[in-house]
């Protein structure tokens, strides 16, 4: 994909819900954009909105107001079906959680994905994919026999197995050490320069969210800061 090209686009989004008598406005009228070739970080405390953010951006909630594109196209109105559609062609998703089943081997956790959508697994297209974040001689491994930032890694790679344009990875590093978390952004930021991918991710941590090109910081809800390095 063309570098700079817009890939999602949100105005005033909003996400508000009950919670007894009180309207909680977890969104609360963000305007964002993510193009392509390059790593946004979305900083804030708890409580600031950034996982609902990366919700609706991936079609995995719908905003209560303002509207959402992906790559062009309004997503407003689709079916729950279509939306999976819209993620599965643009998306991938890495979690705090790395969610490896234990009874496969970090091979087959990453070729997941590609049983889901129901596309036979090429296991040179794998090895590549886990060269890239440095496991091609962990692919025989059992979770169990990694490491929690290889683990991270392994799910890095089921997310990248589908050639997303955006990957998206919301508190990736929340189980991680200090050390490993750094190598899990040195990972993206290398992703990004080299591999063309764009990266939507979600920190505590400000000096890994300083690592990214573009650092919007959250809090109640609403835009305070927006960075760029």
């Amino acid at each position: 994909m063309e570098k700079g090209k817009t890939i999602i686009e949100g105005f005033g989004l909003k996400r508000y819900y009950q919670r007894g008598s009180e309207t909680v406005k977890a969104v609360d009228g963000i305007d964002i954009v993510i193009r392509s070739g390059e790593m946004v970080s979305v900083l804030g405390p708890s409580g600031s909105g950034k996982t609902t953010l990366v919700h609706l951006l991936s079609c995995l909630d719908a905003p209560t107001g303002g509207s959402l594109l992906v790559e062009g196209v309004s997503v407003e109105g689709l079916s729950e079906d279509e939306l999976a559609g819209v993620r599965r062609k643009t998306m991938g998703f890495v979690f705090q959680k790395f969610y490896l089943l234990p009874t496969l081997t970090v091979a087959e956790n990453v070729e997941l994905p590609l049983l889901f959508l129901r596309k036979q697994p090429d296991r040179a297209a794998t090895m590549e994919v886990l060269g890239q974040v440095g496991l091609e001689d962990r692919a025989e491994h059992l979770p169990n026999e990694l490491s929690g930032g290889q683990m991270q890694r392994a799910a890095i790679a089921r997310g990248l197995i589908i050639n997303p344009r955006l990957l998206i990875a919301d508190e990736p590093t929340g189980n991680l050490d200090s050390e490993n978390s750094k190598s899990i952004f040195d990972l993206f930021g290398h992703l990004v320069r080299d591999k063309g991918i764009s990266i939507l991710v979600t920190t505590h941590n400000l000096s890994l969210g300083r690592l990214a090109n573009r650092v919007i910081t959250l809090q109640d809800g609403k835009v305070v800061k927006e960075d760029r390095f």
